[in-house]
């Protein structure tokens, strides 16, 4: 991920060192105070496409729920009602399956 410095002042930034600095006029993120060579100059960060999907991701993963419930109540009835089957044959095979390609990815 890159990030790039400009020179503006803007959003949460802006506002937190207005805080810190008791709300002083120029005294923006980045500025040295009045009469320094640095008066006036602000900083911005500027993030790359793939960091951008990154936080987009982040954000949906955060948005969607835990269980999805279309997927699971039927299982669930099926369990209560005792209709689920399971073959032993099928679960032994897939995990037969998961460890081979676990050894051959290791390999």
């Amino acid at each position: 991920m890159v990030t790039r410095i400009k020179s503006v002042n803007v959003g949460q930034l802006g506002r937190i060192s207005r805080k810190r600095t008791g709300g002083k006029s120029g005294a923006g993120v980045g500025s040295a105070g009045a009469g320094s060579a640095g008066a006036g100059r602000a900083d911005d960060a500027e993030f790359s496409s793939g960091a951008r999907t990154l936080g987009l991701a982040g954000e949906a993963i955060h948005a969607a729920p835990d269980v999805r419930v279309e997927l699971v109540e039927p299982i669930r009835e099926a369990l209560a009602g005792g209709r689920y089957q399971v073959s032993s044959l099928e679960v032994a095979d897939k995990i037969l399956r998961q460890v081979l390609m676990e050894r051959k990815k290791s390999i």
